[in-house]
Protein backbone atom coordinates (compact mmCIF):
# COMPACT_ATOMS: atom_id res chain seq x y z
CA UNK A 1 0.00 0.00 0.00
CA UNK A 2 2.61 2.53 0.51
CA UNK A 3 2.88 4.77 3.18
CA UNK A 4 -0.23 6.95 2.45
CA UNK A 5 -2.88 6.51 4.99
CA UNK A 6 -6.20 7.03 3.77
CA UNK A 7 -9.84 6.73 5.79
CA UNK A 8 -12.69 4.72 4.42
CA UNK A 9 -16.41 6.14 4.71
CA UNK A 10 -18.70 3.24 5.17
CA UNK A 11 -22.45 4.89 4.91
CA UNK A 12 -24.67 2.22 6.71
CA UNK A 13 -27.35 4.24 8.53
CA UNK A 14 -30.25 3.29 6.19
CA UNK A 15 -33.07 0.34 6.92
CA UNK A 16 -31.91 -1.95 4.03
CA UNK A 17 -35.97 -2.96 3.23
CA UNK A 18 -35.64 -5.38 0.36
CA UNK A 19 -33.83 -7.54 2.14
CA UNK A 20 -36.32 -8.08 4.36
CA UNK A 21 -34.31 -8.56 7.64
CA UNK A 22 -31.80 -6.08 8.17
CA UNK A 23 -28.64 -6.55 5.74
CA UNK A 24 -25.74 -5.00 8.02
CA UNK A 25 -25.95 -8.12 10.61
CA UNK A 26 -26.73 -10.93 7.95
CA UNK A 27 -23.99 -13.71 8.57
CA UNK A 28 -21.72 -12.97 5.49
CA UNK A 29 -18.54 -16.22 5.49
CA UNK A 30 -18.20 -16.31 9.21
CA UNK A 31 -18.52 -12.55 10.00
CA UNK A 32 -21.63 -10.33 9.02
CA UNK A 33 -21.69 -8.30 5.90
CA UNK A 34 -20.54 -4.87 7.67
CA UNK A 35 -17.87 -6.62 9.54
CA UNK A 36 -16.54 -7.86 6.40
CA UNK A 37 -16.71 -4.46 4.92
CA UNK A 38 -14.88 -3.06 7.81
CA UNK A 39 -12.38 -5.18 8.60
CA UNK A 40 -11.83 -5.69 4.89
CA UNK A 41 -11.07 -1.72 4.34
CA UNK A 42 -8.93 -1.83 7.80
CA UNK A 43 -6.34 -3.62 5.67
CA UNK A 44 -6.14 -1.08 3.47
CA UNK A 45 -6.56 2.15 5.37
CA UNK A 46 -5.99 3.84 8.25
CA UNK A 47 -9.85 3.97 9.90
CA UNK A 48 -13.28 3.43 8.74
CA UNK A 49 -15.68 5.68 9.51
CA UNK A 50 -18.74 4.08 10.27
CA UNK A 51 -21.82 6.26 9.88
CA UNK A 52 -24.96 4.75 11.42
CA UNK A 53 -28.40 5.55 12.10
CA UNK A 54 -31.33 3.21 12.05
CA UNK A 55 -30.23 0.27 14.58
CA UNK A 56 -27.15 2.21 15.35
CA UNK A 57 -27.19 1.03 18.65
CA UNK A 58 -26.54 -2.49 16.92
CA UNK A 59 -23.31 -1.56 15.10
CA UNK A 60 -21.49 0.82 17.90
CA UNK A 61 -21.64 -2.85 19.90
CA UNK A 62 -20.45 -4.99 16.88
CA UNK A 63 -17.56 -2.76 17.15
CA UNK A 64 -17.04 -1.59 20.15
CA UNK A 65 -13.28 -1.74 21.38
CA UNK A 66 -12.01 -1.50 17.20
CA UNK A 67 -10.19 1.75 18.13
CA UNK A 68 -9.25 2.15 13.98
CA UNK A 69 -13.52 2.08 13.27
CA UNK A 70 -14.57 5.52 14.20
CA UNK A 71 -18.68 5.25 14.70
CA UNK A 72 -20.75 8.60 13.35
CA UNK A 73 -24.21 9.11 13.98
CA UNK A 74 -25.96 10.56 11.40
CA UNK A 75 -29.36 11.49 13.15
CA UNK A 76 -30.90 12.29 9.17
CA UNK A 77 -30.03 9.08 8.28
CA UNK A 78 -33.69 9.23 6.47
CA UNK A 79 -33.20 11.88 3.95
CA UNK A 80 -31.12 9.06 2.22
CA UNK A 81 -27.38 8.18 1.67
CA UNK A 82 -25.75 11.35 0.64
CA UNK A 83 -26.73 12.88 4.00
CA UNK A 84 -24.83 10.00 5.65
CA UNK A 85 -21.97 10.39 3.15
CA UNK A 86 -21.62 13.99 4.21
CA UNK A 87 -21.51 13.17 7.85
CA UNK A 88 -19.29 10.89 7.19
CA UNK A 89 -16.55 13.34 5.17
CA UNK A 90 -16.87 15.44 7.43
CA UNK A 91 -14.93 13.64 10.11
CA UNK A 92 -12.25 12.25 7.39
CA UNK A 93 -8.73 13.29 8.46
CA UNK A 94 -6.83 12.31 5.55
CA UNK A 95 -5.46 13.86 2.39
CA UNK A 96 -7.82 11.23 0.82
CA UNK A 97 -10.20 9.01 1.51
CA UNK A 98 -11.91 6.25 0.56
CA UNK A 99 -16.01 5.53 0.27
CA UNK A 100 -17.24 2.36 0.09
CA UNK A 101 -21.29 0.76 0.25
CA UNK A 102 -21.53 -1.38 3.45
CA UNK A 103 -23.73 -3.93 1.59
CA UNK A 104 -20.42 -4.80 -0.94
CA UNK A 105 -18.53 -7.88 1.49
CA UNK A 106 -17.04 -8.87 -2.16
CA UNK A 107 -14.35 -6.29 -2.35
CA UNK A 108 -10.98 -7.13 -1.39
CA UNK A 109 -8.12 -5.04 0.03
CA UNK A 110 -6.24 -5.55 -3.45
CA UNK A 111 -8.65 -3.10 -5.36
CA UNK A 112 -8.36 -0.30 -2.70
CA UNK A 113 -4.47 -0.56 -3.46
CA UNK A 114 -4.75 -0.69 -7.33
CA UNK A 115 -6.95 2.89 -6.54
CA UNK A 116 -3.98 4.46 -4.40
CA UNK A 117 -1.27 5.18 -6.89
CA UNK A 118 -3.55 6.74 -8.97
CA UNK A 119 -3.17 10.92 -8.27
CA UNK A 120 -3.95 12.08 -11.14
CA UNK A 121 -7.86 12.76 -10.60
CA UNK A 122 -9.58 13.83 -7.93
CA UNK A 123 -11.89 11.08 -8.17
CA UNK A 124 -10.49 7.52 -8.59
CA UNK A 125 -13.47 4.92 -9.71
CA UNK A 126 -13.14 1.31 -9.42
CA UNK A 127 -14.61 -0.08 -12.59
CA UNK A 128 -15.68 -3.47 -14.54
CA UNK A 129 -17.25 -3.96 -17.75
CA UNK A 130 -17.64 -0.01 -18.40
CA UNK A 131 -19.13 0.80 -15.54
CA UNK A 132 -18.42 2.40 -11.99
CA UNK A 133 -18.32 0.78 -8.86
CA UNK A 134 -16.58 0.88 -5.57
CA UNK A 135 -14.39 1.73 -3.68
CA UNK A 136 -14.34 5.03 -4.83
CA UNK A 137 -11.15 7.27 -3.87
CA UNK A 138 -11.49 11.14 -2.93
CA UNK A 139 -9.60 14.16 -3.01
CA UNK A 140 -10.06 16.47 0.33
CA UNK A 141 -10.92 19.01 -2.30
CA UNK A 142 -14.08 17.29 -2.64
CA UNK A 143 -14.99 17.98 0.63
CA UNK A 144 -16.34 21.59 0.37
CA UNK A 145 -18.27 20.66 -2.66
CA UNK A 146 -20.06 17.81 -1.08
CA UNK A 147 -20.80 20.24 2.09
CA UNK A 148 -22.56 22.76 0.00
CA UNK A 149 -24.76 19.85 -1.60
CA UNK A 150 -28.64 19.38 -0.84
CA UNK A 151 -27.93 16.48 2.02
CA UNK A 152 -32.06 15.44 0.57
CA UNK A 153 -31.32 15.48 -3.30
CA UNK A 154 -27.37 15.27 -3.47
CA UNK A 155 -25.09 12.32 -4.69
CA UNK A 156 -21.49 11.67 -4.75
CA UNK A 157 -21.76 10.89 -8.32
CA UNK A 158 -22.76 14.56 -9.01
CA UNK A 159 -21.06 15.93 -7.24
CA UNK A 160 -17.48 13.94 -8.78
CA UNK A 161 -18.70 15.05 -12.30
CA UNK A 162 -17.58 18.82 -11.51
CA UNK A 163 -13.83 17.22 -10.53
CA UNK A 164 -11.28 15.35 -12.48
CA UNK A 165 -12.01 11.74 -12.38
CA UNK A 166 -10.32 8.55 -13.38
CA UNK A 167 -11.20 4.87 -13.38
CA UNK A 168 -8.73 1.85 -12.82
CA UNK A 169 -9.87 -1.34 -14.57
CA UNK A 170 -10.66 -4.12 -11.79
CA UNK A 171 -10.80 -7.80 -13.48
CA UNK A 172 -13.82 -9.09 -11.85
CA UNK A 173 -17.35 -7.92 -10.40
CA UNK A 174 -16.50 -7.55 -7.06
CA UNK A 175 -16.41 -3.54 -7.30
CA UNK A 176 -20.07 -3.73 -8.55
CA UNK A 177 -21.94 -6.84 -6.77
CA UNK A 178 -23.95 -5.46 -3.60
CA UNK A 179 -26.28 -7.56 -1.50
CA UNK A 180 -29.78 -6.05 -1.74
CA UNK A 181 -31.96 -9.33 -1.53
CA UNK A 182 -32.25 -13.14 -0.69
CA UNK A 183 -31.24 -13.69 -3.58
CA UNK A 184 -27.94 -11.45 -3.90
CA UNK A 185 -27.01 -13.51 -0.86
CA UNK A 186 -27.60 -16.90 -2.25
CA UNK A 187 -25.58 -16.07 -5.26
CA UNK A 188 -22.36 -16.45 -3.37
Amino acid sequence: MGDEKCDCIVPAAGRAQRMGRWKPVVPFGGRTIIETVVFTALSACSRVILVTGYRGAELTALFRGQPRVILVENPEWEQGMFSSVRRGIAEAATPRFFITLGDMPWITSAVYEALLPHHEADVVFAAHGGRRGHPVLFHERVKAAVAAADPALGSMRGVAGSFRVSEVSWPDDSVLRDIDTESDLRAL
